[in-house]
């Protein structure tokens, strides 16, 4: 060898070659020569990688590749194929040319090397080139479903395209440079000022497609990339020409650079479609006016302190390949269908949804699913953002006392290509005059997703015979635990039965206890009037959920089922719990004056209990919520006959024991929204679900004694085949029905 392994300076150069040389197994590769060179380390290696039988790619059984290092490992080493017959005629994968060394260059890594090289060993190392050959060979380097491989690799410089299919014409919009890298933003539209710090004219051209895969020599200069797109069927040079003596490029020769943008639309194979398109960019060092006369196409003199450029007549262009140029990445802004790519949103088309609140669940959800791509949004919120609001939510202090559905309308509009979020600045449930308005939005979404912690709202999109599926999302009063109430795609459970059904889960379930305890804590006053009042609720606990809530709500646009969901976060240790809330189908009685629902578990417990006790008669109480504004009852459980109950094969009497304190336990679990609702009481085989004589007496009774306090009694009787229903309620008259058993 030309040297030895103790003069290596890069300890990764010594870490391969001692591997080579010491490692007991066979390493499948042979070190045949190291050079010291200024700066490098050069390892000359035979690899041997494992390879089938049939090959996409003609590679051998050994393949020579030449390495090298810097002496102290700063830059990711570059690895070269040493073969004179390496296949470069055919479209290889991952591969480069290096300018410096001339040669073809193996694509190793997708890593950044400072992270790379923590943890890169000698062994590490070899095997990651002999996996680089095996995966070539097989084809498996670059898979079908994999995007197209980049013709030519991207530089430190940076043009940004508008979203969407490439199109011109472009103009330069903005941009920065920063320690020497440029960084240009183009759109389609005309800007209205030039921006000062920009110095680069556009020149563009779209070439014929082609395949897609890395070129062998990638343009160094201007010769090189003539030559390139000529074999594109492009003449550069006449189009740069007619370019050139626009009467725009004339006027800045002496203050721009230019900038060369080539289209390619890229196909997989000769027979395919054009899936996808390249961009290129290029540009020189030289002015306009430096690149004209290097053209041979213009010439600028000084005139009174003043450059003039013009045509050149009879002037021949200079050694083209004497003129380099440098290349830059070419990346788009995110449109919603790309940002999904990005996201990993699987979802291929937009939704459209209305949010109902743009407060602190509401702000960060819309934030957050909207730079996933999930669709257009509508923003209903008819509050102005206070300071306060600022802890928490995506508005700040600069749009204090500004409408938060417009604030967050514009925001969202700043994250993606498409700016068409839209905001209604009203409270949906007193819309006034832009009625017409949230309906057009409301009938027009896919979800509408109540953000406002209002049971009223939820009453209201229950209601609302338009809306097409409703959902609500919000905190429990600590911000500990966020909650998902979603109906099904069918709407056979709406949003505010689900919300009952939540309501009881807490009351009856201890996993639930501390879920509503902070709705008993004190709270902060944030002004003097009445109502000014707020809880303390750090921000990474509501970002926290709130992200949370974001990919349930991307999940929920493909689940068709109703959900009831809660996750409960501890904040001393970031752990979260997921709870899932099982959820009963109910059975809904309704007439002009009340709508009646009953829950298929409280139908299944009476049944049950029933047939326990038959031939006795038993029952029991009836616990459920109520909307006095919309007429509403949901009757959610039926509760065995209390110790002290008497029952008979001919009659029951409920006894009371332990029920007072059974439900202010309920009531206080659930923050007041359970309560006792009726009666419940079964009849034997042979005798039908209909009310005797004296259980009319007991409905009197609930008549007379709960009847004048506002609230609706109930009394439900399970027979053998069916439930007789009755309801009561003040000024609403009274509302009957049966549930058959076949229709559970």
């Amino acid at each position: 060898m030309t040297s030895d392994v103790a003069q290596l300076s890069s300890p990764l150069a010594r870490a391969v070659a001692e591997y080579l040389t010491n490692f007991i197994d066979p390493p499948f590769a042979e070190l045949t020569d190291i050079e010291i060179r200024d700066k490098l380390d050069v390892l000359h290696i035979n690899l041997e990688p494992e390879l089938p039988q049939h090959r996409e790619v003609p590679f051998q059984t050994h393949e020579p590749v030449t390495i090298l290092f810097d002496h102290v490992d700063k830059f990711e080493p570059r690895v070269f194929s040493a073969r004179s017959d390496f296949p470069a005629d055919l479209e290889l994968i991952h591969t480069n040319y290096d300018i410096e060394e001339d040669g073809i260059a193996l694509c190793l890594w997708e890593e950044a090397w400072d992270n790379l090289s923590r943890t890169l060993t000698g062994q590490a190392f070899v095997e990651k080139m002999r996996d680089w050959f095996t995966r070539t060979a097989n084809g498996d380097v670059h898979p079908d479903d994999q995007g197209l491989e980049p013709l030519l690799p991207g530089t430190v410089n940076t043009l940004v395209l508008p979203a969407g299919m490439p199109k011109g014409p472009w103009y330069v919009v903005g941009g920065s440079e920063i320690e020497g890298r440029h960084t240009l933003v183009l759109d389609n539209v005309t800007p209205k000022d030039r921006p000062s710090a920009i110095s680069f004219s556009l020149f563009s051209l779209e070439l014929d497609a082609v395949v897609h895969g890395a070129l062998r020599m990638p343009p160094h200069n201007l010769r090189g990339l003539v030559d390139l797109l000529a074999n594109f069927g492009a003449d550069l040079l006449a189009s740069l020409k007619e370019w050139l003596l626009e009467q725009e490029q004339l006027s800045n020769t002496s203050n721009d650079r230019p900038l060369l943008l080539f289209k390619i639309p890229m196909r997989r194979n000769l027979e395919g479609p054009v899936e996808h398109y390249e961009m290129w960019a290029f540009s020189p060092i030289e002015s306009i006016a430096e690149f004209g006369n290097y053209l041979g196409v213009t010439i600028t003199e000084v005139v009174a302190g003043k450059s003039i450029t013009a045509a050149a007549v009879g002037q021949k262009p200079q050694d083209l390949s004497t003129l380099m140029i440098m290349r830059w990445r070419v990346v788009q802004q995110l449109d919603r269908a790309l940002a999904r790519k990005y996201a990993a949103n699987n979802r291929d088309s937009d939704a459209q949804l209305v949010a109902i609140g743009a407060g602190a669940i509401g702000s960060n959800l819309i934030v957050n699913t909207s730079k996933a791509g999930i669709g257009r949004w509508t923003i209903i919120d008819s509050d102005v953002v206070l300071p306060h609001n600022t802890v928490r939510q995506v508005q700040g202090h600069t749009f204090v006392g500004y409408p938060k559905a417009e604030v967050l309308r514009l925001e969202v509009g700043t994250i993606l290509a498409e700016d068409d979020a839209a905001a209604i600045c009203t409270n949906v449930l007193h819309p006034g005059e832009k009625l017409a308005e949230v309906d057009k939005a409301l009938s027009a979404a896919d979800i509408v997703i109540d953000l406002s912690a209002s049971p009223a709202v939820v009453g209201y999109l229950a209601d609302h015979p338009d809306v097409r599926r409703a959902a609500s999302f919000f905190f429990n009063p600590d911000g500990s635990d966020l909650v998902v109430l979603s109906e099904g795609s069918d709407r056979a459970l709406r949003v505010d039965e689900i919300e009952a059904q939540y309501f009881l889960a807490c009351g009856a379930n201890p996993v639930f206890d501390q879920h509503f305890a902070a709705a008993r804590a004190d709270r902060l006053r944030y002004a003097n009037a009445c109502q000014d009042l707020t809880r303390p609720l750090p921000p990474w606990q509501v970002q926290t959920l709130s992200g949370i809530a974001a990919g349930r709500l991307l999940d929920l646009l493909d689940d068709t089922d109703s959900t009831a969901q809660v996750w409960n976060l501890d904040p001393p240790s970031g752990h979260i719990v997921p709870l899932r809330i099982n959820l009963a189908p109910v059975q809904r009685i309704e007439s002009a004056a009340m709508r009646i629902t009953v829950s298929n578990d409280v139908v299944a417990t009476m049944r049950a209990l029933r047939e326990e006790r038959a031939p006795d008669e038993t029952g029991g109480i009836l616990v459920g919520s109520f909307d006095l504004s919309r007429n509403i009852l949901h009757i959610l459980a039926a509760l065995p006959a209390p110790s002290d109950s008497k029952q008979s094969p001919t009659f029951f009497i409920r006894g009371a024991r332990n029920l007072r304190p059974l439900m202010d336990m309920l009531a206080d679990k659930s923050a007041g929204q359970l309560y006792y609702v009726g009666e419940w009481h079964s009849h034997p085989d042979g005798v039908a679900a209909r009310p005797s004589k004296d259980d009319e007496e007991v409905f009197s009774h609930l008549e007379s004694n709960i009847g004048p306090g506002g609230s609706p009694f109930a009394m439900l009787i399970c027979g053998a085949e069916e439930s007789w229903v009755r309801v009561g309620w003040q000024q609403r008259s009274t509302t009957e029905g049966v549930i058959s058993y076949g229709d559970q």
